[in-house]
C-alpha cells in the first residue's frame, strides 16, 4: 500500500544511544520493582516494553527519560498482582486508544512519532483482544473484540494507516511485525 502522505521523521536519538539509555532505564526501573534476574532478563528483552520507552525518547519530549520510566511504571503494574486494576473495561470503549491514555501523556516532541509509536502499541493490543476472546470468555473477562464494539479488521486498518504514514527509520528498527503480535506481558 502506497501512502501518499508519508511523513519522514528523524528519531531525536540514534538507535545505538537508545540502546545504551535503555540499558540504564530499564536496569533501574527493574531494580526499583525489585524483580527477581529471570523477571528482570524478559523484562529488558520484552519489545513492547522497549517501545514504550522509546516513544518519548525518539520523539524528543521534554523529559523523555522521566516520561520513559513513568510510563514502563504503568507498564509493569498492568502485568503484576495489580492487573486486574488495567484489564479492559466498557469505559474503554470510546477509542482503542483510552486503555493506553496512562501512557500516552507527552510533553511537547515529535507528534508524528508519538501517534506512530502509540498506534503500534494500540495494534499490539488490538492483537492480544483477538488472540484473548475465548480465554477472556471463559474467564468472563471484557474483551471489546469479542463484544464487537471494536471491530479487529476495521481497528486494524485504522492503526496500520496511522503507522504507516510516518516513517521514522529508528523506531522500525526497534519494533517489527512479530513484536505486534506477541504478548502484553514479560
Amino acid at each position: 500500500m502506497k501512502i501518499s502522505n508519508l511523513t519522514k521523521t528523524e528519531s531525536a536519538v540514534s538507535l545505538k544511544d537508545f540502546e545504551a539509555i535503555w540499558c540504564r532505564i530499564s536496569n533501574d526501573v527493574a531494580e526499583s520493582f525489585r524483580m527477581p534476574e529471570d523477571e528482570k532478563q524478559r523484562f529488558k528483552d520484552k519489545a513492547i516494553a522497549r517501545l514504550i520507552a522509546a516513544i518519548p525518547l525518539m520523539a524528543g519530549c521534554e523529559n523523555a527519560e522521566r516520561t520513559a520510566v513513568s510510563h514502563l511504571g504503568t507498564y509493569i503494574l498492568s502485568n503484576r498482582e495489580t492487573k486486574h486494576y488495567y484489564n479492559p473495561s466498557i469505559s474503554d470503549n470510546k477509542s482503542i486508544l483510552e486503555r493506553l491514555r496512562l501512557i500516552s501523556t507527552f510533553r511537547g516532541g515529535n507528534s508524528d512519532i508519538i501517534n506512530k509509536g502509540m498506534a503500534l502499541i494500540a495494534l499490539s493490543m488490538l492483537f492480544d483482544y483477538k488472540r484473548d476472546v475465548y480465554v477472556d470468555e471463559t474467564l468472563g473477562k471484557y474483551n471489546p473484540v469479542a463484544e464487537n464494539v471494536f471491530h479487529f479488521n476495521t481497528q486494524k486498518k485504522a492503526l496500520e494507516k496511522i503507522i504507516q504514514s510516518t516513517e521514522c527509520k529508528e523506531l522500525d528498527a526497534l519494533f517489527h511485525d512479530e513484536d505486534i503480535r506477541g504478548y502484553w506481558g514479560h
